[in-house]
Formats: structure tokens, sequence, C-alpha cells
């Protein structure tokens, strides 16, 4: 987690701040980040100023548990940061304008409801008066306060990459559940519990009295009971695999994380269709089947994240291994930033914590921004394109570091 350093931009235009008019509506707060919502947030045409707060309101943070949470402060020290930028200028009407905004911003966030800040909040705030609030369920990796003319969409991209749908299949030796998981928001899809079910046999027990014949009889019968048991059992995995991977295909599943005890695992996964056993990114040995979604949700959560982890860390050594062979990648800000202005990256690696200023004597006039800002510029520009956009730590990645915190694997 890369909490502390809070960054603040001002865009290079003259910014001119207006006061939130009587009557303007504030959209409800949305939990969702969709593909369209990223691609209008990224592509926005400049404003006169925009002024973008991501919060990491996670009450289960320690760092948020004292009488002034963390958040707060860090809340207030980056709109001090613009205050004083603003305080430094010419402009008497941007800061007395600013002021009034500023009140507003730090009030409104501390009325949230708990529900309503939920684990992480994002509120986008134009001086026309329009404004987009997200609760989300997913926390934000750190603290942002940034003003530019645009709305500040890294962190909100990398929510929607590490919070991509999920199915969670839940198997236990009578029920399977399908869930799925999206942002940190467990769902149950409609019709996607199966359960064992065997009619009117019952299995029959008793004392088998004086009749050897009787406790034959009985040994039998429950030989029968078993043998049909296990071959509804049979039946029940065959229905539920078909269905995960039916509904893999048409909720747009990428990854599957399947959680069985160890006696029923390999033979659920022996049932599974090949396709959708090469979803399987983590496994677990645990009896949750019958726990509530929000139960289920905190379970995966930890195994998502890791298995994201190892996914982007192979992602950034696919491109260092493709690029140094000739192929379709780039390695450093120079040949990335080119990639991008001609709209031929497939998918942007990117540690949105590196500064790139010294790179921006080669930065194309397409992407060109502020030196603080041209991370930021690089994602708008991936997702404009329709790229996928993943953020990783340049501490953590070796292949991503040697890139000095940029690369990309290409379409062509």
């Amino acid at each position: 987690m890369h909490r502390g350093l809070l960054r603040f931009a001002i865009g290079c235009a003259t910014l001119v701040f207006e006061p939130r008019r009587a009557g303007r509506k504030i959209r409800p707060a949305r939990s969702m980040l969709t593909r369209q919502v990223l691609q209008e947030l990224a592509t926005a045409e400049p404003r006169r100023l925009v002024i973008s707060i991501h919060a990491r309101t996670d009450p289960r943070d320690p760092a948020n548990t004292s009488a002034t949470p963390a958040w707060l402060i860090e809340l207030r020290n980056g709109l001090r940061a613009i205050s004083d930028q603003l305080e430094r200028g010419d402009d008497r009407d941007n800061r007395l304008a600013f002021r009034e905004l500023r009140g507003r911003i730090e009030r409104e966030l501390t009325d949230l409801t708990a529900a309503e800040r939920a684990r992480s909040v994002t509120w986008i705030l134009a001086t026309d008066g329009t404004t987009d609030r997200f609760s989300l369920q997913l926390p934000l990796r750190r603290d942002r306060t940034v003003a530019d003319t645009k709305p500040f969409v890294s962190p909100l991209v990398d929510v929607a990459d590490r919070g991509a749908p999920v199915g969670v299949v839940l198997v236990g030796g009578d029920l399977i559940r399908l869930v799925q998981i999206e942002q940190g928001e467990a769902t149950e899809p409609e019709d996607s519990s199966f359960e064992l079910s065997l009619g009117d046999w019952r299995p029959f027990g008793g004392s088998a009295g004086g009749s050897p014949g009787r406790g034959l009889q009985i040994t039998s019968h429950e030989e029968r009971h078993g043998a049909r048991v296990e071959a509804q059992r049979d039946r029940l995995f065959e229905t539920a695999a078909a269905q995960t991977a039916t509904r893999s295909a048409a909720l747009g599943w990428e990854r599957v994380v399947l959680i069985a005890e160890g006696q029923v695992a390999s033979r659920f996964r022996g049932a599974l269709p090949p396709t959708v056993r090469e979803l399987v990114i983590a496994e677990a040995d645990l009896n949750v089947v019958t726990e509530t979604l929000p139960a289920l949700a905190d379970t995966v959560e930890p195994l998502i994240e890791e298995a994201w982890q190892r996914r982007t860390d192979a992602l950034a050594q696919l491109a260092s291994e493709r690029a140094k062979g000739g192929g379709a990648a780039t390695l450093g800000p120079q040949e990335t930033f080119g990639a991008l202005a001609e709209g031929r990256v497939e998918h942007l690696l990117i540690d949105q914590d590196h500064d790139f200023s010294s790179a921006i004597g080669s930065v194309p006039s397409a992407i060109r921004g502020p030196s603080h800002l041209l991370g930021e510029r690089a994602v708008e520009a991936a997702i404009a394109s329709s790229a996928q956009v993943t953020s990783l730590s340049a501490e953590t990645s070796a292949a991503l570091r040697e890139a000095d915190g940029i690369a990309a694997l290409l379409r062509y």
C-alpha cells in the first residue's frame, strides 16, 4: 500500500473557479466502474478546473480508526496544497472561489454515512457545478487529491482492473453455488445454486431383528442408497460444471476461483470443461458454501489480489521478453508514449507513482501535458484507444523497474 505522498496538479490553462450554483444536481453515488464510465471520464473535454478526490475511507485500515482518520488528514493536506498554489498566484477571483469550494468538499465528505463512504470514495467536481461520486467496495491503493482540467482517472482504472469480474464456485458435497465478485462486491446470479436431490429415496436403518435374511436386505439397501447418492452427485457436478461454463461466457468471467473441501475439489475440477479449468486462478480448501455474500467477498478478496499480483508480474516480464526479442512490445517512456499516440497499445503497464518528468521532451504533442501528469495522460490515451491498463509498482516488479516505470504489449 502506498500511503503518504499526496500529489496535486494544476494544468497549464488559466483556471477559473465558480461556486456551485443553486439547483445543480449531484448524481447519486455509483458503486461500479464500467468500461463506458471510464471511457467517458478519460476522454472528457478539458474544463476550467476539475478537482478529483480519491479517499481511501476503508474502516478496516488501522490508520482510519483514530478520531481523525487518515483519509481526512490526507484530504485536508491535498486541499491545502492546491490552495497554497492558488494563493501564490495573481487571480483574486480564483482564490476566493476555491475557499468556498474547499469548505464544501470537506464538509460534504465528512457528512457521508458509513455506507456511503464504503471502503473508498471518489468525488470528481467540475467548476460548472457538475459532480460525479463513486462509493467503492474495493479500496483504492492510497489517497489522492488532484486539481487538473480533466478528471484524474488513474486510481479508478486500477480499481476496475483489480476488480474485474471473477466467478467463484463454492462446492460442497450436496450443494454448489456460483457467485460473482466484481470490484469487491459479491452477487449471486439467478438460478445459480445446485442441490443434490434424491427424491423419496432414503437410507433404511434400524435393527435387523433376529432374521439373518433381514440383515442382508438392510446391507443391500444401504449399498444401493450409497450408489444412488454417488450417481446423483456425479450428475450434480456435471450440471454445475456445465452451468459454470455457460455463466462464465455470459457474464464475462475471465477468472474463476474454486473453493471446495479436499475430498470433492478434484472431483468437481475434473467435471469442468477444459476452457473453464484454464480460467481457475486460485483454489482454497474451505467449507464456506453456505456463507453470506459479504462474508464470501471477504474470504475471496486476498485470493483474488494474490492472483492479480502474479498476473501483473507475468505481464511485465512478458513485455520485457517480447520487446528485447524484437516483438510487439515497448519498454520505457519514449517508445511507449510514441505507441500510445499511434493507438498501437493493447495493454499498458505503468507505475502510477513514477516520475516521468525527465521524459517530457520525447512525449508526442497528442499526449503532452504538465510533467507531473504524464502518467495520467498515458492512462487517458490508453483508455481512449480501448487498451487495457494495469498499474503495478516498479518497486516490486524488476521488469517494470528496468523499463523506467512504463511498458506495453502492442497490437502490432
